[in-house]
């Protein structure tokens, strides 16, 4: 799945280049330099953002509090879209950067690992959703300096940028309620060998 990845953010760029030179009557060497300027700029200010949601400790993203619940209704949305068949096609790349892997549970019964894990999700989710929004950033210059820029390069490129981004917080949304069962099953069965012991 990274290679499709890769394919959009190196190949996406020069289709909105073509269709800026041709459509938008843009020199080629602006129209490549827009694209690509606004693709670099977006995943610039992501990784900025990435890093500053990082920057906040642990109990701003714990998955036990109710902001990071996920109703009944998400779940059925979730699973009506398909979700199963394509969320493992999502790149995971959270090991890549030094955290935790998210692409499988190693031990379902011990309650600090998945505590871990769930916390992961809500960083994760907090991430890319901040990056859906921070991504639109690159819309600004266009108001200022050419229009063309805006609508033939920064607007589709923050429109794919929050589509790519979108997709992994669906993902951890999708993953950590059965997470979350399981860490309460965990706890249920913790606390009923406690009262058998004390009997």
């Amino acid at each position: 799945m990274y290679r499709y990845y890769l394919i959009v953010m190196l190949g996406g760029p020069a289709v909105l280049a073509l269709i800026g030179w041709l459509a938008g009557d843009v020199p080629v060497y602006y129209a490549f330099l827009a694209s690509y300027g606004a693709t670099v700029a977006a995943f610039g200010i992501g990784a900025l953002a990435a890093t500053l949601t990082r920057a906040f400790p642990p109990r701003f993203f714990d998955p036990l509090s109710k902001r990071y619940q996920v109703p009944k209704w998400e779940r059925r949305f979730l699973v009506r879209i398909g979700i199963r068949s394509w969320k493992d096609k999502i790149p995971e790349v959270g090991a890549l950067l030094g955290y935790l892997s998210k692409k499988k549970i190693e031990n379902r019964q011990d309650n600090e690992y998945l505590h871990y894990f769930m916390t992961e999700t809500c960083y994760a989710e907090v991430m890319h959703l901040v990056c859906c929004f921070v991504g639109f950033l690159i819309l600004i210059p266009g108001f200022f300096v050419d229009h063309r820029y805006l609508f033939f390069f920064a607007i589709p490129v923050s429109i794919i940028n929050a589509i790519l981004h979108l997709l992994p917080v669906l993902v951890q949304r999708y993953v950590r309620p059965f997470l979350l069962h399981a860490y309460r099953h965990n706890e249920q069965k913790k606390k009923r060998e406690a009262a058998h012991e004390a009997e």
